[in-house]
């Protein structure tokens, strides 16, 4: 199996990581509970949902896999009304599904990342890949990519 893009980044960057390995597809929250071959701790599962403003232009934002986006905030955070990309759209802005998104793997798209990640020691979220997901130490992520604290759960 060739490496994982994100794999390579984190390695790049020197950054620990444990390889959650999925006996199925991951796309919800559900799912990476339900597959996770081995043990983790459902509070630190991370999703990224990508969004755009009516001109186009794409967000990223990345928060608790239980939580959801309260657009009233992202609105006052990007200064327009945002909506969620559709399935087409998010396959060409990310070259990947809904489930698989990895914030290390966004060109060019601004990154917005929920203060409630940062109340857990270690987060996981999508590698790229539908069988496996990443877990780091959340003091870790700013080593890695350039973000945004903002307050964005509802």
């Amino acid at each position: 199996m060739e490496k994982i893009e994100s794999i390579k980044i984190l390695d790049k960057k020197n950054v620990q990581y444990r390889l959650i390995e999925l006996s199925e597809r991951g796309i919800s929250f559900e799912d990476v509970v339900k597959y996770s071959k081995k043990k983790i701790t459902p509070k630190e599962i991370c999703k990224t949902i990508i969004v755009r403003d009516k001109n186009g232009n794409k967000y990223a934002f990345f928060l608790k896999g239980d939580e959801k986006i309260d657009f009233s905030k992202a609105k006052s955070i990007i200064g327009k009304k945002i909506s969620i990309v559709g399935y087409d759209d998010l396959i060409k802005t990310t070259k990947t599904e809904p489930g698989a998104i990895c914030p290390l793997l966004l060109k060019d798209i601004p990154l917005f990342v929920d203060k409630k990640i940062f109340e857990t020691e270690k987060i996981n979220f999508g590698s790229g890949d539908h069988l496996h997901g990443l877990e780091i130490n959340t003091k870790d992520l700013d080593k890695i990519i350039k973000f945004k604290i903002v307050s964005i759960a509802q």
